[in-house]
């Protein structure tokens, strides 16, 4: 994962003729939430200089160099007197003017020219501070709370606007600040343990925070902190072009996922030098990919996959890499990597999930799935399932084998929630058959498959194969639809809920429960006047299928409940076939 994004990073840095301060500066508005920009402004008079004011201007991404932003500890300055606001009484006395007393308690950094310009503004911003601190505070409480606030620093002389970036001085301490910490940390000749080249390296640590040598337990060479070079060994270059890599991807390949983010890290298998300059330009072209989460409304396999719909049609000389990542402040925890998914495979993906919309007629995507793999408990607010979603996504996308019981447990656990709440109940299921039906055309469950003879409901089971390619699925799923129709019958002459789900047990009846159903069923719809010959058709079929797969079913009671209640949910599908005289489907019948 580390070597795509160094290769990434490097592509970037060619592509945009990045030099070394570039690479090493952060985007304040890389997750879109930092447009609004507070400048402190000073302007110059003769030779000195003077607080003039506080301002609010637009982010613009071409002034980035100019913001001279690059991120620090949380307990300490940044690497420039440039902050995203959080607490204003803290932001202000520690990110911004805690630099200047940072650099000024620094000897040998400064020459006597920069030392006084220094001295001045630190000053300034602290003779100033209450009124700063002010006017600060108004601009955040005029900004909406979703929206952050970037401060940073301006200068006006000659009728000239200049920002951190434009001003040598500022430039030199960040870029000797950075390489001076790096190579404390530990600067050795050894193996580049990216590129493999023997030169001069320092440790990786800083890039992603769930790498860190803050704790000296997990440093190897006897725990000793000058060793920590050894756990990490990276050149500055490669350094530089992950840093640059992992920028770009938070700014430009990050997408939601089931309401998941992830960012999206190519790997050209091959060399980029044989990869089209197409498929480089959907990795590297900003605009190109804005168009495509701004203008492609296509549902594809999640909310913002767009560009997994267009990847899909090239070749494999390239495979993607999902790395889903949970960042909280400035930590930052890997869910799960989806490695090394081939563009063939996407394009299967596709294909499939296309069968089965034109199927069910309605849209299957991931957020389908995530709706029976986010939460164990409805009520909680935490998404605490996240894991089992993620690792069944990764065996889609890797095509690798899916444990059907597994599978079945939380999608009746759903099912059986709607069911007894009276909740969106077909709807649910309908997506569980979905789901089901997705798993089996991808050859990801391993389903039993028998030999039967044509009967009047084959057509249909042909239909949705090999959902019920056995006679206890298909025995089941007739029940189930006979049981529905005794319901739409009780409910239309009652108007109420019908007795008869008390005999369902909320979807939990076992092998002895279902054959005892029939009968149950057939006395009710004698009773109503109700057992026309389409239901006697039904229950025949249904008892033939029953009585064709013989005693003690192997069959879980999540499995049987569930074939049950696809053929609740599919009553249409088999009243066309009953009653073959009525014009509209959705008719019901009593």
């Amino acid at each position: 994962m580390i070597d795509a994004i160094r290769e990434l990073g490097k592509i970037i840095m060619e592509k945009e003729n990045v030099n070394e301060l570039n690479s090493l500066l952060e985007d304040p508005n890389s997750t879109g939430k930092y447009r609004v920009i507070v400048t402190i402004t000073f302007t110059k008079n003769t030779d000195n200089w003077y607080f003039e004011d506080v301002e609010m201007e637009e982010y613009d991404k071409d002034k980035n160099l100019k913001y001279l932003y690059r991120s620090g500890p949380s307990n300490a300055p940044n690497y420039s007197p440039s902050a995203k606001l959080t607490d204003i009484d803290r932001t202000y006395p520690l990110k911004i003017k805690g630099w200047f007393k940072k650099i000024l308690s620094k000897e040998n950094l400064l020459n006597d020219e920069e030392k006084k310009f220094i001295e001045n503004i630190y000053s300034l911003l602290e003779n100033s501070e209450n009124l700063i601190i002010e006017k600060i505070r108004k601009f955040r409480e005029e900004t909406p709370k979703k929206e952050g606030i970037f401060i940073t620093l301006k200068f006006k002389e000659n009728n000239t606007v200049k920002y951190l970036g434009d001003i040598k001085v500022f430039e030199n301490i960040l870029i000797q600040t950075i390489t001076e910490e790096e190579n404390i940390k530990g600067f050795n000749n050894g193996v580049c343990s990216i590129c493999k080249e023997e030169k001069p390296v320092i440790i990786g640590d800083g890039i992603y925070t769930f790498f860190t040598i803050d704790k000296t337990g997990f440093i190897s060479g006897g725990l000793k902190e000058e060793n920590a070079w050894k756990n990490f060994p990276i050149c500055q270059t490669c350094k530089r072009n992950i840093e640059k890599g992992k920028e770009y991807l938070e700014t430009n390949l990050t997408f939601k996922f089931a309401g998941l983010t992830y960012q999206l890290i190519p790997k050209f298998i091959i060399g980029r030098e044989f990869v089209s300059s197409e498929v480089i330009d959907i990795f590297t072209n900003a605009s190109k990919i804005f168009k495509l989460k701004e203008n492609v409304q296509k549902k594809y396999l999640g909310e913002e996959n767009e560009i997994l719909g267009y990847l899909k049609e090239y070749e494999d000389y390239l495979t993607l890499n999902f790395l889903f990542i949970q960042k909280m402040n400035k930590a930052e925890r890997i869910l799960s990597l989806i490695e090394d998914v081939f563009p063939s495979h996407l394009k299967q993906l596709f294909s499939v999930k296309e069968e089965v919309d034109l199927l069910y007629n309605k849209d299957f995507t991931f957020k389908t799935i995530w709706n029976f793999f986010s939460k164990s408990d409805q009520n909680k607010r935490d998404a605490d399932l996240k894991a089992y979603f993620l690792d069944l996504s990764d065996r889609i996308f890797k095509g690798k084998p899916v444990d059907f019981s597994f599978v079945l447990k939380f999608l009746m656990k759903r099912i059986r929630t709607s069911f007894v709440n009276d909740d969106y109940f077909n709807f649910t299921v309908l997506d569980a058959i979905m789901i089901v039906s997705f798993l089996q055309k991808l050859d990801l469950i391993n389903m039993e498959v028998f030999n039967m003879e044509e009967r009047i409901f084959s057509e249909l089971f042909e239909k949705f194969k090999p959902t019920f390619e056995s006679p206890l699925k298909r025995g089941l799923f007739l029940l189930g639809g006979l049981t529905q129709l005794l319901l739409n019958t009780q409910y239309s002459r009652r108007e109420s809920t019908p007795p008869f789900l008390k005999q369902l047990k909320g979807l939990k009846m076992d092998e002895k429960d279902f054959k005892g159903l029939i009968p149950k069923i057939q006395n009710k719809l004698y009773e109503y006047d109700a057992f026309d010959k389409g239901k006697q058709k039904l229950a025949e079929e249904a008892s033939y299928y029953l009585l064709t797969a013989g005693d003690n079913w192997k069959m879980s009671i999540d499995e049987m409940n569930f074939y049950f209640a696809t053929g609740m949910n599919l009553i249409n599908d088999i009243t066309k076939i009953i009653y073959p005289e009525k014009k509209s489907s959705g008719e019901k019948q009593n």
